[in-house]
């Protein structure tokens, strides 16, 4: 991966998210295409990107790519 460049700052910032579904019951089990689209959904209307999605049937992973001015809380907020 490349890293970004803004005015006076160079950086790149991945984070690895997990999603776990309460007390590890297999909540996602048919949910694979409708899941993938509200994700990418929010993140296309926000300032990251989710460079890889996985998911299993109590957990999701994603990978996202991110800018300084954004926290990590604020991500999951508009994924979550």
């Amino acid at each position: 991966m490349k890293y970004e460049r803004q005015n006076h700052s160079k950086f790149l910032l991945v984070y690895h998210v997990i999603f776990v579904c309460k007390y590890k019951k297999s909540a996602l089990n048919n949910l694979e295409g409708e899941l993938k689209e509200v994700l990418y959904d929010g993140a296309s209307n926000s300032d990251f990107e989710i460079l890889e999605m996985e998911y299993d049937l109590d957990h999701v992973y994603l990978l996202v790519k991110s800018y300084p001015k954004i926290s990590i809380l604020s991500i999951i907020r508009k994924q979550g």
